[in-house]
C-alpha cells in the first residue's frame, strides 16, 4: 500500500464566513475530506449512511444550466467512485450558498439532490434531518480562526491517516499473543511427543462438542492458543504478525483484545455447530483480523479499500483453494472467525471515528443471536451423533496415564450413572 496521506489538504477560495464554516462542520463533525480544487468544493464521506458526496456552491448563481451541469458531474463522479470502492451507490448533495433562479427538486434516478443554504439559520433548518449535530455547531466563527483550524485539522488528518497504514512501535497484545503461541506449542511438542494427538489436544483445550456440551466453554478461547504441527503455526504466525500488527495499530490494545476473543469464540463456536470433529488452532483468530481488515475496507473505502481488492481478497481466494485440497482444515472455524473479526470491529468501531450508533447496536444484537443459535445447533449436532467410541478411548487414555479421577469425571459426563467398562 502506498504510504501517503489520502486527505487532501485544504486549498480552496473561499470568500464566504459562512460557507468556510460549513466547510469545517462537515470536515471536522461529519468525518468529510476535501476532494476538489480551489475553485470547486467537493467533500466526500464514503462511510456516512446519508451523503457520500457534497458539493458547495459558493461562485456561480444557481440557474437551470447550472443545476444540469452540477447533477451531470456528480454522476460523473460518483460513477468512479463506485468502480473504485465497490460501492452500490453514492448519494449527492449541492449545497447552493449563493442567489438562485429555482428551487431544484432532487434527482432520485441520479441521487443528486440540490438544496438551497445561504445562512446559519437556513442550514440548520434545511440540514438538522441529515446532520442531526449540526444544531450544537457554531456557523459564525470569524474567518481568520475557521481558516486556521481548517487547515490544521487537515494535516492533522492526513498524518492519521500515515500513521494507520504505518507500523508505530510494537504491537503489544499481537507480540503477547504470538509468544503465547509459539510458548504453548513448544511446551505441548515437547512433552507430550509419545501420547496420540487427539489425546493431548483434548487434554489441553481442543474444542469437542460433548465436553463443550458439559459446561467447558473456556475451550472455545483455549482451542485458540493451541498448535501441535510446526507447519500450522508458522502459517497461522505469519498471518497473524502481518494482519495482526496493523488491526493493533488502528484499533488500539483493548479494542484488539476484544477482536481477538470474539473471532476465537465465534471460530469454536462454529465448528461447535457445524462439525463434529476436535479442533484447535489460532486460524479462527487469523481471518478474524482478515475480517477486521475488511471491514475497513468497507468503513475507511479511501485508506483500506486498495489493500482488500491487492492482497486481502487474493489471499481468500487463495486460501479457499489450498483448503479444498488439504485434510484436516477447519473450514467452519475460518468462517467463524471471519465473521466474528468483522462483527468485532463493526461493533467496537474505529478510534476517533464518530460511531453510527443504530449500526453498532444492531451488529451487537446480529452477534447476539448468532451466538445463541450456533450454541443450539450445536447442542443439536452433539446430541445427535454418536461420540460413544471416541469418548471410550479418551476415558482409556486417562486411566493409561493414570489419571483416574478425570477419568471418572469423563464417565459421569459422557455416561452418567450407567456403568462403563473401559479396557
Amino acid at each position: 500500500m502506498e504510504k501517503q496521506a489520502r486527505v487532501r489538504e485544504i486549498k480552496m477560495n473561499i470568500e464566504n464566513e459562512f460557507v468556510l464554516n460549513l466547510v469545517t462542520f462537515l470536515t471536522q463533525e461529519e468525518n468529510y475530506i476535501f476532494v476538489g480544487n480551489e475553485n470547486e468544493i467537493w467533500l466526500e464521506n464514503l462511510s456516512h449512511p446519508k451523503v457520500q458526496l457534497i458539493h458547495i456552491n459558493a461562485q456561480k448563481k444557481m440557474t437551470a444550466m447550472h443545476a444540469t451541469y452540477l447533477s451531470h458531474k456528480a454522476e460523473i463522479i460518483s460513477k468512479q467512485i463506485k468502480r473504485k470502492f465497490l460501492m452500490h451507490k453514492i448519494k449527492t448533495l449541492v449545497l447552493n450558498a449563493c442567489d438562485f433562479d429555482l428551487i431544484v427538486e432532487s434527482n432520485s434516478e441520479n441521487y443528486v439532490s440540490i438544496v438551497n443554504v445561504d445562512n446559519a439559520q437556513a442550514a440548520y433548518e434545511t440540514l438538522g434531518y441529515i446532520f442531526p449535530t449540526i444544531g450544537n455547531f457554531n456557523l459564525s466563527a470569524n474567518m481568520a480562526e475557521i481558516a486556521t483550524k481548517l487547515q490544521s485539522e487537515t494535516r492533522k488528518r492526513a498524518n492519521n491517516e500515515i500513521h494507520m497504514t504505518e507500523s508505530s512501535g510494537i504491537p503489544i497484545v499481537n507480540s503477547i499473543y504470538l509468544i503465547l503461541l509459539v510458548a504453548i506449542f513448544a511446551y505441548l511438542w515437547y512433552r507430550n511427543q509419545d501420547l496420540p494427538s487427539g489425546f493431548v489436544a483434548i487434554h489441553y483445550g481442543a474444542t469437542y462438542n460433548p465436553l463443550i456440551v458439559a459446561g467447558e466453554l473456556w475451550r472455545l478461547v483455549a482451542s485458540a492458543f493451541m498448535h501441535l504441527e510446526p507447519m500450522h503455526l508458522i502459517f497461522n504466525a505469519i498471518f497473524i504478525y502481518r494482519f495482526g500488527s496493523m488491526v493493533e495499530n488502528v484499533f488500539g490494545k483493548m479494542r484488539m483484545i476484544i477482536i481477538i476473543l470474539i473471532s476465537a469464540i465465534t471460530a469454536g463456536l462454529f465448528g461447535f455447530a457445524f462439525s463434529t470433529s476436535f479442533s484447535l488452532g489460532a486460524s479462527g483468530v487469523a481471518y478474524g483480523f482478515i475480517g477486521v481488515l475488511v471491514f475497513l475496507g468497507f468503513e475507511m473505502r479511501r485508506t483500506f479499500m486498495p489493500m482488500l481488492k491487492q492482497i486481502i481478497v487474493p489471499i481468500l481466494i487463495i486460501s479457499t483453494l489450498f483448503s479444498i485440497f488439504v485434510d484436516n482444515i477447519d473450514h467452519f472455524g475460518h468462517l467463524g472467525g471471519f465473521v466474528g473479526g468483522f462483527l468485532a470491529a463493526t461493533i467496537v468501531g474505529v478510534p476517533k471515528i464518530r460511531p453510527f450508533f443504530a449500526r453498532t447496536f444492531l451488529t451487537f444484537v446480529t452477534l447476539t443471536v448468532l451466538v445463541s443459535g450456533l450454541w443450539v445447533s450445536g447442542v443439536r449436532m452433539t446430541a445427535e451423533n454418536d461420540f460413544d467410541e471416541f469418548n471410550l478411548a479418551l476415558i482409556s487414555e486417562y486411566n493409561n496415564q493414570g489419571d483416574t479421577e478425570r477419568a471418572r469425571e469423563l464417565i459421569r459426563i459422557f455416561f452418567g450413572d450407567v456403568d462403563v467398562e473401559v479396557e
